[in-house]
């Protein structure tokens, strides 16, 4: 399965490589392939690059090809910065789906600098939310709408001591800021609010000092490696009380590092069930996804780069015959209302760049598969 994967990546990126031309729309993609969050991060890159493939063989844009243009991040906010100033040296027309809220933010600059529109970013808090500016494009709900589900379900089940655990980067400090303002609406003072290492080295204090607090629920706001070795050694030294995640950790390599410890293990998501098959989107995903990867490890940060991809696209047959930066604000602002599934819906316009609204909750099962 793995090795069907690599093949695919390497032909398709050698492909673009040797047939990409003055005419192609160039689009930039800063991702992290390496280092933290490689996984997801690889995950994505498949995903949109089976659409951007599937409508290239259809016609492309009006007769031209999209052709990706990636780079690795590491997940640096840093490197995803200067990623994004290269991109746009390049003459790319859009950055799209940056990966994080700490390197989007890092990229938001560089879009304003440029007036390069930076599309669906996997990012609920920070700059991206509460300044966007005319150039972003956001389509995944805010890291507050996310706590804030999280927050009235643990209520509804009895559970208001609750701690928050926030990993300790501008990412964290964003998410923390959010879910304080969700907490204090709900007229709820976190137990504790615990910072993590970003490499997640000091879990052994952050347990220690979440026993001394003994919450009956925790809001852990980290990325993918984070969340794994926290809940993992969480289990493993006693402490069983629910723990609940943002959705961009909802993703199959989560599912299947958590191994035996997803019991009590929540997740929101921004997207519907990648297996409710009945859904027209939900199931052009895992066909496209399934023929190009060889896998049938369907999930939700799948599908949200799926829909991300499409709304992209969409923005791009709005823009006229020969797609320019410009233009693509002014295609995506006019392009009407997009609905995907039965929740996720979009719509923007010059002082409208929120996204969707939609936040639901799903679990892992015994045999790692994301129920909701």
């Amino acid at each position: 399965m793995k090795s069907a994967l690599i093949a695919f990546l390497l032909s398709s990126f050698g492909a673009c490589a040797v047939a990409q031309s003055a005419s192609d729309i160039l689009i930039g993609v800063s991702l992290p392939l390496s280092g933290p969050g490689a996984a997801a991060g690889k995950e994505g890159q498949t995903v949109m690059q089976a659409y951007i493939d599937s409508v290239n063989k259809a016609g492309g844009i009006q007769g031209k090809r999209i052709a990706l243009r990636v780079l690795d991040d590491e997940f640096n906010p840093k490197k995803a910065a200067d990623n994004a100033r290269q991109l746009a040296s390049e003459k790319v027309v859009a950055l799209f789906n940056c990966w994080g809220s700490a390197s989007c933010n890092a990229m938001l600059a560089v879009a304003n600098e440029k007036s390069v529109p930076l599309i669906a970013g996997i990012a609920g808090s920070g700059l991206m939310r509460t300044q966007p500016g005319r150039f972003v494009f956001n389509v995944r709900p805010t890291t507050g709408a996310e706590v804030a589900r999280m927050v009235d379900q643990m209520v509804v089940g009895g559970q208001t001591r609750i701690a928050v655990v926030y990993q300790k980067d501008d990412f964290g400090q964003s998410a923390l800021a959010a879910a304080q303002e969700v907490m204090a609406k709900a007229g709820i003072k976190p137990t504790v609010e615990v910072a993590l290492a970003a490499d997640a080295s000091d879990v052994p204090a952050v347990l220690g000092a979440l026993k001394k607090a003994a919450p009956n629920g925790v809001v852990l706001l980290a990325s993918s490696s984070s969340t794994v070795a926290l809940i993992t050694q969480a289990r493993r030294s006693g402490l069983s009380v629910p723990i609940y995640n943002l959705a961009a950790q909802a993703n199959q390599r989560v599912a299947t590092d958590l191994g035996e410890y997803t019991g009590n293990v929540i997740f929101t998501t921004v997207v519907p069930s990648p297996v409710r098959v009945a859904l027209p989107v939900v199931n052009e995903y895992r066909k496209l996804y399934g023929a190009v990867s060889g896998s049938s490890d369907f999930s939700y940060l799948g599908l949200e780069v799926f829909i991300n991809t499409k709304i992209l696209v969409e923005g791009l047959r709005n823009a006229g015959r020969d797609p320019s930066r410009e233009s693509l604000v002014s295609g995506l602002e006019s392009m009407g209302t997009k609905t995907f599934g039965d929740a996720v819906s979009v719509k923007y316009a010059p002082n409208r760049r929120e996204g969707s609204g939609f936040v639901g909750l799903t679990i892992v099962d015994r045999q790692g598969h994301f129920r909701e």
